[in-house]
């Protein structure tokens, strides 16, 4: 009789783990969360400990995590997949090329015709990619102002030099 109670105990417990699984069948595994607290979690939110893994990752591993981001977006161009890809391609090493790659995936999310958080979520990683554009350009502007300066003090120095 206790094995019994104990089966149908079992029973149930993969019955009910086999239910809040299958809520989210649509976005994945959740590989990057340590523990099962994903279950039935909302998809911005993972997408935010999504954001804080990759930032956290080596060089290598960030690699094959963008490999593995980009052949699954190529699969499944989802809203999740789109933003997840988006992430690891604005982490802090990304080029800035990387980065304008990231707004041209998540620019359909932009449009509102989606999930409100994913939409939300969207909308700050591209103010966040805008204002790391927008501060590149002023720091590669500067860079070259100040490479004019620099030449005209070689020039200057130059010329000092040829005088008697």
């Amino acid at each position: 009789m206790k094995c019994l109670k104990t089966f149908c105990l079992l029973f149930v417990l993969a019955g009910l783990s086999a239910c809040t699984t299958l809520r989210t069948v649509g976005s994945t595994d959740r590989y990057w969360l340590k523990s099962e607290a994903h279950l039935g979690m909302d998809d911005a939110v993972s997408l935010l400990y999504y954001a804080s893994y990759t930032r956290n990752l080596s060089a290598t591993e960030r690699e094959r995590e963008l490999e593995r981001q980009r052949s699954a977006h190529a699969r499944d161009k989802s809203d999740f997949r789109r933003l997840q890809y988006a992430l690891v391609l604005s982490t802090p090493e990304a080029s800035m090329n990387e980065r304008r790659l990231a707004q041209q995936v998540i620019e359909p999310l932009l449009e509102g015709k989606h999930d409100a958080d994913l939409v939300a979520l969207a909308g700050l990683l591209n103010f966040h990619l805008s204002a790391m554009l927008q501060g590149q350009k002023r720091a590669d502007e500067l860079e070259k102002k100040l490479d004019a300066v620099k030449d005209i003090e070689r020039s200057l120095l130059r010329r000092d030099k040829g005088k008697p």
